[in-house]
């Protein structure tokens, strides 16, 4: 490696020549863009700089990208802009994240049930008809399609979310799962079945038994099914849920 001379400063400048070769082939290689800075081995010889810096300069000529560099500081570090020409490796072979959309991070989910709450909130602010918070018969009925986290969110405690939301807002709420939607996204629809009206205070949950999983086909409906309560408590609305 040292290759023309025994001294410490021509095994240093053999280092660097060698190293600068490399990096304008790796630049180019994992085609990196932006400003890259390289740290060589200190030199104290000036035309030894000079040597490094036009080994650096002869080798990106093979590049096709705009690149330029900056000559070695006192310190042995070497500034080099490059314009990337096509997008990275892991941009080609990946695609953008369908729960974050590709920020890295998902919506909480306290903020997603403040957003399920606003948007039964402004459904209700459009309703002609108001209903009488002392007669449950009259509460208006929504579906909720959620993600299995939310699914989770809602229905998890001896006091869960979702009967203190049905309460607090004097809904009947039919709770689905619906197992293509991504985390925080949810769906919210006015349901009319009479069924629901049978039992006061009660919000049923629906969702897809492990062997109707198996054989449900593509656009058929999930089966509602209600079991045994989980608690209530007064006229606080009891949760329904059987999987």
């Amino acid at each position: 490696m040292l290759g023309h001379g025994n001294s410490q400063q021509q095994a240093i400048l053999d280092v660097n020549l060698a190293a600068a070769k490399q990096i304008a082939r790796e630049l180019r290689l994992r085609d990196i863009g932006g400003i890259i800075v390289v740290d060589f081995i200190d030199m104290t010889d000036e035309a030894n700089k000079r040597l490094v810096y036009e080994e650096v300069k002869k080798a990106i000529e093979r590049d096709k990208s705009m690149v330029k560099v900056s000559e070695l500081s006192r310190h042995g570090l070497m500034e080099i802009t490059r314009k990337r020409v096509r997008p990275s490796v892991t941009f080609m072979i990946s695609e953008p994240c369908a729960c974050c959309h590709a920020t890295g991070r998902v919506e909480a989910l306290e903020t997603s049930f403040s957003k399920i709450e606003q948007q039964i909130c402004r459904l209700l602010a459009t309703r002609d008809r108001k209903a009488d918070p002392e007669k449950p018969k009259s509460w208006p009925k929504f579906i909720l399609r959620v993600d299995h986290h939310m699914c989770e969110y809602l229905t998890s405690g001896k006091k869960t979310r979702l009967a203190t939301l049905s309460s607090s807002l004097k809904v009947w709420i039919l709770l689905k799962v619906a197992r293509g939607f991504t985390r925080g996204a949810f769906e919210i629809k006015s349901f009319t079945d009479d069924k629901v009206e049978k039992k006061q205070h009660q919000v049923a949950i629906s969702m897809l038994r492990s062997s109707e999983a198996r054989t449900k086909k593509p656009g058929q409906n999930l089966t509602l099914v209600q079991g045994e309560k989980l608690g209530s408590q007064g006229g606080r609305a009891e949760a329904i849920l059987r999987i």
